[in-house]
């Protein structure tokens, strides 16, 4: 594990970093598992995104035809 930049406190190690580093010291989890997890983590994001994206044009469209009725 890479030690904490003084200068930065989100790189100070937190529970979940000790833990996860403890599963990986021991084995439990591997590099393929981290790997997927961050796979599934940037779909999330991505999921995650296109559904604001899509609450905007919802909310554009509302917004023109309240505009269109009163013009």
């Amino acid at each position: 594990m890479a030690a904490a930049n003084p200068w930065d406190p989100a790189s100070a190690p937190n529970g979940a970093g000790l833990v996860l580093g403890h599963f990986i010291a021991s084995g439990m989890v591997n590099q393929e598992m981290l790997n997927m997890s961050k796979k599934t983590v940037s779909c999330f994001v991505n999921f995650t995104r296109l559904q604001q994206i899509t609450n905007i044009q919802a909310e554009i469209y509302q917004l023109r035809s309240v505009i269109l009725c009163k013009a």
